[in-house]
C-alpha cells in the first residue's frame, strides 16, 4: 500500500466523519425528543385513566427545574386528598352571607347546635386551608366556593368562573346549617418521571387557551402574544381571537416571588381536563381555576427552554423551541380529554404558526 492509497483513505475518512457524524448526532437528539413527547403523552394517559378507574380527581404536576423556571423536567402523578366533611357525621356549616354578597362567613355547628368538630382546621394537619385554592361545597350539590382559612372560615365567590352575587346564590342564611364539603389542593405523592437527558417541557411557551404558564419573552414586552417580538395590540392578535383558544384565567407568569412554581393539569371520573392548578411556592399566588381551552405543552431542548423567537438562529444564538423541526407539541382537548401528538410545523414565523398540525389533528381527531 503506497503512501498516497494511505492519504486518499485517510481523506475519505475525513469527509465521511464531517458528513455522517453530524447528522448521527443530530438524529440522536430527535430521538431523545420523540421518546420525551411519548413518555408525557403516556404519563397523562395513563393519569386520565386513573382518574376514570377510581371515579376521582386525578392528574399530573409538573415541576419546574429550581434553577431554571422555564424547563421542567419531571412529571409527578399527582390526585386530590378525599374532602373533609368534618369529624362527625352531624357535622354543619351556617353561613351568613356579607352585605356585599361575595363573602360569607362560615360557623361551625352540630344538629344540636353546639360548637363543633371542625376545630381540627385550625390545627397544622390542616395548616394548607390557608392557602388559595381550596373549595367548599354545600349539601353535596350547586356551586363550589372559594374557601379560605385565615383567623375565621370563609367562603367566597370565584371570579375564575364568573360567579357574582346576582348568578350565584348562597345557601339558606341561619338558623339553616348545611353539610359541607371541603376539597383541597392537590398533592404529589411518589416518585417523579424524569425525562430523558436534554429534554424538557418548555414552561414558557406551553399554556392552557390564550395564556402562556412561564414570563413572555423578549422581545415584544407585555403585547408580545405570538412570540415574534410583534407588539402588535393583544386585541388583534389571531391567536388571542381563535375560537380554539378560549380566554382562560390562569396567572400569566411564574414571577419573581413564586419561583418555582408548579402547575398541575388534573382530570375528572369522565376523563376531561376539568381544573389546573398552579401552586406556588408564596401560597398568595396559589390558583385554581376551570379548563377554558385546549392543552398545549412544547417538548423541546432544555437548553432552549424560554428562549424567544429568533428570525436567522444559530447554533451560538439559537431560537424557540417551536423553531425547530425536532420539537413536538402535545395537545389535550379539555373537553374529551383527548391526547394528541404532533412535530411542530418547521420554519414558523410564530408560535401559532407552529401548532398548525397539532390543531389540526384536535379539530379532525384523526391525527
Amino acid at each position: 500500500m503506497t503512501l498516497v492509497e494511505l492519504l486518499v483513505v485517510v481523506a475519505i475518512l475525513g469527509l465521511l466523519s464531517v458528513v455522517v457524524l453530524p447528522n448521527l448526532a443530530g438524529k440522536e437528539g430527535t430521538r431523545a425528543l420523540r421518546l420525551a413527547a411519548g413518555n408525557v403523552s403516556a404519563q397523562f394517559a395513563k393519569s386520565q385513566s386513573l382518574a376514570i378507574s377510581r371515579r376521582s380527581i386525578y392528574g399530573i404536576w409538573l415541576q419546574p427545574l429550581p434553577t431554571n423556571s422555564a424547563a421542567c423536567i419531571d412529571l409527578y402523578f399527582s390526585d386530590v386528598p378525599d374532602p373533609y366533611r368534618g369529624d362527625t357525621f352531624d357535622a354543619k356549616f351556617t353561613v351568613a352571607p356579607a352585605a356585599s354578597g361575595s363573602n360569607a362567613t362560615l360557623t361551625g355547628s352540630s344538629s344540636s347546635g353546639s360548637t363543633v368538630c371542625v376545630a381540627s382546621l385550625s390545627g397544622t394537619a390542616f395548616a394548607n386551608f390557608t392557602n388559595p385554592g381550596n373549595l367548599v361545597q354545600f349539601n353535596d350539590c350547586g356551586p363550589f366556593y372559594d374557601f379560605l382559612l385565615s383567623g375565621t372560615w370563609t367562603a367566597r365567590l370565584r371570579t375564575t368562573t364568573s360567579q357574582t352575587p346576582t348568578n350565584t346564590l348562597w345557601p339558606a342564611p341561619p338558623p339553616a346549617a348545611h353539610r359541607f364539603a371541603i376539597y383541597r389542593l392537590p398533592t404529589r405523592p411518589g416518585q417523579p418521571l424524569t425525562l430523558p437527558a436534554g429534554t424538557a417541557i418548555d414552561m414558557v411557551w406551553s399554556g392552557i387557551g390564550t395564556q402562556r404558564f412561564g414570563t413572555r419573552p423578549t422581545p415584544g414586552g407585555s403585547a408580545d402574544l405570538l412570540g415574534d417580538g410583534s407588539s402588535t395590540p393583544q386585541t388583534t392578535d389571531d391567536w388571542r381571537s381563535d375560537p380554539e383558544y378560549l380566554q382562560a384565567s390562569v396567572p400569566e407568569t411564574l414571577g419573581s416571588a413564586a419561583k418555582p412554581g408548579a402547575v398541575v393539569p388534573l382530570f375528572d371520573a369522565s376523563g376531561a381536563l376539568a381544573e389546573m392548578c398552579y401552586i406556588a411556592t408564596a401560597p398568595a399566588s396559589t390558583a385554581r381555576f376551570p379548563v377554558q381551552g385546549p392543552l398545549y405543552l412544547l417538548i423541546g431542548r432544555v437548553d432552549r427552554c424560554g428562549l424567544p423567537y429568533n428570525p436567522a438562529p444559530t447554533d451560538s444564538n439559537p431560537g424557540a423551541n417551536w423553531q425547530y423541526s425536532d420539537s413536538f407539541w402535545i395537545a389535550i382537548d379539555p373537553k374529551t380529554g383527548v391526547i394528541k401528538t404532533a412535530e411542530v410545523v418547521p420554519n414558523s414565523a410564530t408560535a401559532r404558526d407552529s401548532q398548525r398540525f397539532i390543531r389540526a389533528g384536535l379539530a379532525t381527531g384523526n391525527l
